[in-house]
Parts: C-alpha cells; structure tokens; sequence
C-alpha cells in the first residue's frame, strides 16, 4: 500500500479528546497519513453529561493536515447506552455514536479500502466490523487492551460467555490483528485458534520529546517524582502518596529532598481518593495540555504510574513509554505482568506490588539516595528507544496493511 491507497481509521476517541487513547490514535493516524490516504471516523466532543471529556487542544493543532477527519456527533439515545454498559446489558456506551455512523456510511465510506479500526472502544471494532462486512473491504483489528479481560471483570464475568462470543466474532473476521503485548498475542491465538501469523505485537506509542541533558546529580538538588494520567481506581495512583506520607512519618525532612507532582483530570475518584493524600510537598497542578506535560515530564527525575490489580497486567500504559523516551528512571506499583516485565528485564526502575506501602516508600528512597540506580535505569533505556520508537511500531502496521492490500486486490 501506498498514499494512493485508502485507509479508513475508525477511532471514536481522537482530539482534541485529551488523554487516554486519543493521544495514541493520533499519532497512529499522523504516522500513517505519510504513507496512505488516511480518513478519521471519530466522535464530535460532547458537551458536559453524565460523563464528563476533558479537551487538549495541543493534540489538535498537532494533526496531520494530510488526515481527513470526520467527526460524527452520537445520538443522544435519553443516556439509555451509559445505563445498558453499567448493567452488563452493552460491552460499550458508545455504541449511540457507532449507530449515528453507521446511519451515514454512504456519506463517509464512499470509495474501496482498508477498515483499521482500534480498541478501545469497543464500538470502534463493531462498527469497524460492520463497515467491512457491508463495503467488502478488509478489516484489521487492534487491541491496546484485553478487551475480554477487562470487560468481563468483577460482576461482569456473569456476562464473560456473551462478551466472548461477539469478540469471536470481531476476531474471526479480521484479516490482521494487531495487540500491544506479547502475553495479549499468546491469549488471543491461544482462545480463538488463530496463527501467529495473523497477530502481530505492535507497542503503543508517544509523541516524540527530546531527552533530557547535562542532568544535575547533585545529592543535594532537591528531586521530584510525577505522576500526570488517568484518576481512576484502575491505577489507584494515590498509593505514590501514602508511600511519601510513610517516608515522611519516618523523617519529616524529606519534603526537602523529594518532591511529589501529581497531574490528571479533577475526577469524582480524584476527589474521594486521591485529594485527602496531598499533603506537604506535594502538589496537584491538574488537567494540562499534552505538550505541557511531557514538558514537565522532562524536567522530572523520577516517573512513577500504576495499576491496581491483576485485571490489568497485560496493559503497558503510555506513561512507561512516555518516562523511556525521557530517559527518566521509573518507580512503579504493578502486578506482575507486560509492564513490570518490562521495567524488570530491562532494568530501568524499581516495581512493587501493587498497594505495597512500604515497600514503594523504600524504593522512592533508593531512588533518591543512589545515584548509580538512577543512572544506570537511564542508560538502560537507550537502547529500547529504538526497540520502541514511532516508526518500528508503524513500520509493523504498514507491513500488515500492505499485505491486505495485496490479498484484496489478488482475490478481485
């Protein structure tokens, strides 16, 4: 394939949505928009609602102007798709927005070419599904995360056998897949008897930011550690801030040695759980502009994120990649999984269990005190740059799309 052929990107989530997924779609759809001729489906931002969509306007003006976007507004559906998902009945609440695309297909998917549609969300994978199905054309299917996994977590496993049949049916009928980790690939061969061949690991990628140099080491420079992402039970990322509330219960100096930098979306969790853990030296700058924070992220000298539980250790989040191309060492809670695989086999942080107190107030401490750890977690990084870089991840996607392309046009 080449920037002759077409390729519709179907990715509800897409700026200037702030956060999240919205970053990674982006930068897929402004890679691959040097190679193919890239049209966007994605949701119009709503306004307010029973859930709220923070706007970074920094990803918008960082658009390809290459992309052709279109920007579907959901129906509105009397929030009955929010209060079908939160009772199992729907794997999605944004199937109202699928259902308004879906209605003016004619106008959106007029000429021959190739559905690349990424979850989350799932509604992307269905209608993505259903585009190839009615057009003809062929489908590659992406997983950022375990959708099965996730959805049918907690209460939902009672749903898990209805949630299995439709990603079958989403799987079977993909000419490539695509997923973010190697134990996510091994899962979904494994459960739905595919080829290897047919899924590939694609990593998830980041804006590109320069890396830090001439770095002050002094022991005496103060240090600070951040944490800007998602509020949310998912990560429960106040434990960072009782692990510094333990170190400073043993030694109320350390406020002048480590400092804590806390950025995110003021969400009710925030506000339950996060906000009664601010205390002295620390601080909570709230929700900025993507382009502001991996500033920031670059000033840093430690990245810290989290998980919460064993559900989400397939996931490698955007922050671990965000903290490698800064070269930053990284403290972090997570069960054991693709991340802490990762941070562990490569040498470039210290990993606790997640919820583990103690034992993340030590490595914050050995962190802070051990200047050959922080160095040698920083040189340990250099080489998975390349390992992880922009342009492998989407040399990986061109392969696949190419080899549809081929296959399509070899069967007409």
């Amino acid at each position: 394939m080449n920037n002759q052929q077409k390729l519709y990107f179907i990715a509800c989530c897409f700026p200037p949505f702030g956060r999240g997924n919205a970053i990674t779609n982006s930068c897929v759809a402004n890679s691959l928009a040097h190679r193919f001729r890239v049209e966007v489906v994605c949701m119009e931002r709503p306004e307010g609602g029973v859930i709220s969509y923070q706007e970074d306007e920094s990803l918008f003006k960082r658009l390809n102007p290459n992309l052709r976007i279109h920007r579907v507004q959901a129906d509105g559906w009397f929030g009955l798709n929010t209060l079908f998902y939160a009772i199992g009945i729907l794997p999605c609440y944004f199937l109202n927005w699928a259902w308004r695309v879906w209605r003016n297909r004619d106008q959106i998917f007029k000429n021959d070419g190739v559905v690349f549609a990424v979850y989350p969300v799932f509604s992307d994978l269905l209608l993505g599904f259903a585009i190839s199905r009615f057009y003809k054309m062929p489908l590659l299917i992406d997983f950022r995360d375990d959708f099965l996994g996730v959805i049918s977590g907690g209460w939902r496993r009672i749903f898990r056998p209805y949630y299995a049949y439709i990603e079958r049916m989403l799987v079977k009928s993909a000419q490539k897949i695509s997923v973010t980790t190697e134990s996510l690939q091994h899962d979904i061969v494994k459960r739905y008897g595919l080829s290897t061949d047919q899924v590939e690991v694609v990593y998830n990628i980041v804006p590109s930011v320069p890396r830090q140099n001439n770095v002050d080491e002094s022991l005496s420079k103060k240090m600070n550690v951040i944490y800007a992402g998602a509020m949310s039970s998912v990560q429960k990322p106040e434990v960072l801030l009782k692990a510094y509330a333990q170190l400073r219960k043993t030694d109320a100096q350390w406020s002048k040695r480590l400092t804590v930098d806390f950025f995110g979306p003021e969400s009710p969790y925030f506000k339950m759980a996060i906000r009664k853990w601010l205390g002295q030296g620390c601080s909570y700058g709230g929700f900025l502009p993507q382009e502001e924070i991996a500033r920031r992220v670059l000033q840093a000298d430690i990245g810290f994120f989290s998980l919460s539980d064993d559900t989400y250790a397939y996931a490698t989040p955007t922050k671990l990649f965000d903290y490698i191309g800064a070269g930053i060492p990284i403290v972090a809670a997570l069960p054991h999984g693709a991340s802490r695989q990762i941070i562990e086999e490569y040498q470039i942080g210290l990993v606790v269990n997640p919820d583990d107190i103690v034992n993340l107030a030590n490595c914050l401490k050995t962190m802070v005190e051990d200047e050959g750890v922080r160095k040698t977690c920083s040189a340990n990084m250099q080489p998975l740059r390349k390992k992880f870089s922009t342009d492998r991840q989407i040399e990986k996607w061109s392969g696949m799309l190419s080899a549809m392309y081929v296959a399509e046009n070899t069967r007409k």
